[in-house]
């Protein structure tokens, strides 16, 4: 007879950003894709891994039909403030699973967002104010989104295990979405293994 404890689950799991499982979280202009980048979900469904979705700051501060902003814009008490109550949230899932000997194997977030970018942000000193036309491609550096730095402070405060952090560069439309998806994959297979 079975362990009533046991079951097919594989206690592994993702934390991912909103946007990548709902596009309509983007803001208007950016969703590439119609509902969800399936070929990322395609993925972690053939490595076992179960999807945390975390909360999309920018729709919960700013909503559906907010502005295109840059990391500048949003570096603000108020929005940091807003920020790490949600990255609170999503270290006591992650605490609670270390806790059941769960392991969160990655966090998975969207390049590019000022809020959510890993590698790449954005980042203007020219946007505020009156809206002008103005090249979001032209705004990306290199740097971590305020919700992503403010989840690994609190990732860190917890004294939790730092997962990976992966960022999809889901936002240029120059990119090729092949290699994207290959580099992703190989990613998802390294820290699976």
């Amino acid at each position: 007879m079975k362990d009533r404890f046991e079951d097919a689950r594989s206690k592994k799991s993702v934390f991912v950003s909103s946007c990548l499982l709902n596009t309509n979280n983007k803001v208007k202009g950016l969703g590439r894709y119609p509902g969800m980048c399936k070929e990322v979900f395609d993925t972690l469904h053939k490595y076992d891994l179960g999807i945390n979705q975390m909360p999309c700051p920018e729709t919960l501060y700013m909503g559906v039909n907010r502005w295109w902003t840059t990391k500048n814009l949003y570096d603000s008490v108020g929005f940091r403030s807003h920020c790490r109550k949600l990255a609170d949230q999503m270290a006591i899932y992650m605490a609670e699973y270390e806790k059941a000997g769960y392991e969160t194997v990655a966090v998975l977030s969207c390049d590019g967002s000022p809020t959510c970018g890993v590698t790449v942000t954005s980042w203007d000193e020219n946007w505020g104010g009156s809206p002008v036309e103005l090249n979001y491609n032209d705004a990306l550096v290199e740097g971590s989104g305020v919700f992503m730095e403010e989840l690994k402070a609190a990732i860190e405060a917890a004294g939790l295990k730092m997962p990976p952090f992966y960022g999809l560069a889901l936002d240029d439309e120059s990119a090729d979405m092949d290699a994207i998806l290959a580099d992703f994959e190989a990613f998802i297979k390294g820290v699976c293994s």
